[in-house]
């Protein structure tokens, strides 16, 4: 199954590789282009919100691995993460490698991916830095093709202030890959999950939302902000800001 947030994941690898900046280069993808378009089909009749997630992974024997908060916004099918790598808890991060991605004013990134212009983005805010690369072909028809939704309730609970239905859910797509996992759904927020749990493997993962907007978000906040600087790839923009970084 794709992790429903690679691109995170990702990061923290890279957090590990920084002592070898050329590692690093060859690691980074290029935005959220294996974002895994069945979590989407878990949000039901909301094709467009924003929230705040507070992302949780733990191994089989329950211990935590990573925990971080987020931002998830979607429009009409297009998806933006905002993280701050300050505010990730893991045992695996380096504690030099975040210094050196905070000296390279790479701390905060914000993944966009539109399928609906076959691309993907990240941006560095602080570093006021950018690059774009092409969704496959395969990709972006994966957010347009059909899913069959199975969903089966299995009780009901409350999460905060949310009265829940917790319903046990299967995806499917059009080859018969499968992603399976439990779902609360808020009903004083017309349905939208408020907690998604996934098996990755041997692990789990969490998200739970807060900060819930249902309405639309701003069309700008799936564009680059004016001012930033656009480079080739992903990987040159690495190679310029951790080498300038280094050589500080």
């Amino acid at each position: 199954m794709k992790h429903p947030f690679p691109t995170l994941l990702a990061w923290l690898s890279a957090l590990t590789l920084l002592s070898c900046p050329t590692a690093v280069s060859a690691q980074m993808p290029g935005g959220l282009t294996d974002f895994n378009p069945a979590l989407l089909q878990l949000f039901g009749e909301h094709k467009s919100f924003s929230s705040r997630v507070q992302l949780r992974m733990t191994d089989p024997s329950g211990k935590e691995l990573v925990k971080t908060p987020m931002g998830l916004s979607l429009l009409d099918g297009n998806v933006r993460v905002e993280v701050d790598i300050n505010q990730i808890t893991s045992s695996n991060l380096d504690a030099e490698g975040l210094a050196l991605f905070k000296k390279a004013g790479m701390d905060r990134v914000i993944s966009i991916l539109r399928p609906d212009q076959g691309k993907s983005v990240i941006i560095f805010p602080t570093a006021k830095a950018m690059a774009t690369e092409p969704m496959s072909a395969s990709d972006t028809a994966s957010f347009a093709e059909k899913y069959q939704i199975k969903a089966t309730e299995s009780g009901k609970e409350t999460l905060g202030a949310h009265a829940c239905v917790r319903k046990q859910v299967s995806v499917t797509n059009s080859k018969g890959v499968r992603m399976e996992g439990t779902v609360w759904y808020a009903t004083s927020l017309r349905g939208f999950p408020v907690k998604i749990s996934l098996p990755d493997g041997g692990s789990i993962v969490e998200m739970t939302f807060s900060d819930v907007k249902l309405q639309k978000p701003d069309v700008s906040q799936f564009q680059a902000p004016p001012g930033t600087a656009q480079y080739a790839s992903v990987e040159k923009l690495l190679q310029e800001r951790v080498f300038q970084a280094l050589s500080k």
